[in-house]
């Protein structure tokens, strides 16, 4: 049971869930059986010493006590756990999105036609989409989905009554175009990084002339990414790079969910790099606001934690330029965010690198020394600033 998916799951599973699920097993709506909650609590109660617990047999006994092992039906009781755990998952995570949820209804009391209540279902899930701040994929699939519930509810009326097709393919073409410029820039991302994985981009080239001749950039999400491609493919051409920079600066970042933020901060952060690599060091300052932006928003976090290497980076950027009160301040204001066990080397690295490249090497040569960690890459430029200094 040790590597099975049901121990997979239990083991994933947050307090606030294992009581949720408790109360699902009790429920004979979800579930009829007595060893199927028993083998829960059991499995759920030794959650810190599953390698033990999790023991088929061990399992068996707890629940069954009085009788001898039967594999195969203590199988049957983990399939049923299983796909009772399953069951609760899926319901509570479609149950937390109300757009979802109403659209969900919408579907169900159209096809019923209840009318009153497909009107109230429809305003609810209407009003949940426009009050959430999301202008992304999100909010567009969704609209298209509310957007033909209207048609298809109408459609069932009257055969003659308007209909809103045009309003259904709009929603679905900027959909797809925002999903398809999304996906463009994370191919190119990865193309560069592995050249070996050759994309074939479809009807990109269609889409980014259509986007410019439609006026769709008045939609701030869709120019996000056109802005960030066009960048990226045409690096020289500055004027799409601070479009890219506006759009990202400004209330754009709040159309996006934070992952999907993150990737197009990385996007610009790259561009910065490649830029100050030719010798273009007024990028420098560009990189450090969206270093320092991007970690006060936690967009460059993730689970509230900055990497070694995003951390490093944005002080290497800071160093270039002869920001070192910048550099340390970043270095103070932000430690908390790195990894505990690796928190003070890391500080001490980076506190190393400033002092030395203000001439203090006194300080650098101090921070150094207690500086331990198996990076390769860190080490290497750890005993560089050693031998410059001796």
């Amino acid at each position: 049971m040790q590597k099975s998916v049901l121990s997979e799951i239990i083991l994933s599973l947050d307090k606030k869930e294992i009581r949720d699920l408790h109360k699902w097993l009790q429920s004979p709506a979800h579930n009829l059986r007595q060893d199927v909650i028993d083998l829960f609590d059991y499995l759920t109660k030794y959650q810190d010493n599953f390698e033990i617990a999790y023991e088929k047999e061990r399992a068996w006994t707890a629940v069954f006590p009085d009788k001898p092992f039967d594999d195969a039906y203590m199988r049957q009781v983990m399939y049923f756990l299983l796909k009772s755990i399953e069951e609760y998952l899926v319901f509570a995570d479609f149950t937390s999105d109300r757009v979802q949820y109403q659209i969900a209804l919408t579907r169900i009391y159209r096809k019923k036609k209840l009318d009153k209540a497909y009107k109230q279902a429809y305003r609810l899930g209407s009003d949940s989409l426009e009050k959430q701040p999301l202008r992304n994929t999100y909010y567009y699939l969704n609209k298209f989905f509310l957007e033909h519930e209207t048609y298809e509810y109408k459609l069932g009326v009257t055969q003659n009554a308007p209909v809103n097709l045009q309003e259904v393919a709009d929603a679905l073409e900027q959909y797809f175009i925002m999903e398809k410029l999304m996906i463009s820039n994370a191919m190119l991302a990865h193309h560069k990084v592995y050249q070996k994985a050759n994309y074939d981009t479809g009807l990109l080239d269609e889409v980014i002339k259509y986007v410019g001749d439609r006026q769709l950039l008045d939609e701030s999400a869709i120019a996000s990414y056109y802005y960030a491609y066009l960048a990226s493919i045409y690096p020289a051409k500055t004027e799409y790079f601070d479009h890219f920079e506006k759009l990202i600066h400004g209330k754009s970042a709040e159309s996006f969910t934070i992952p999907e933020t993150r990737n197009l901060y990385l996007t610009a952060l790259n561009y910065c790099t490649a830029k100050v690599n030719q010798g273009a060091l007024e990028y420098c300052k560009m990189a450090l606001k969206f270093y320092r932006t991007g970690v006060e928003k936690g967009f460059l976090l993730e689970n509230n934690k900055i990497t070694r290497y995003t951390f490093g980076n944005a002080v290497a950027f800071a160093i270039r330029i002869g920001e070192f009160e910048w550099s340390e301040q970043f270095i103070e204001r932000f430690k908390h965010h790195l990894d505990d066990k690796e928190r003070n080397s890391i500080v001490n690295f980076n506190l190393s690198r400033v002092y030395f490249e203000k001439g203090d090497y006194d300080k650098a040569q101090d921070m150094l020394t207690r500086f331990e960690y198996d990076d390769m890459l860190f080490n290497i430029i750890a005993k560089t600033i050693l031998l410059k200094i001796y």
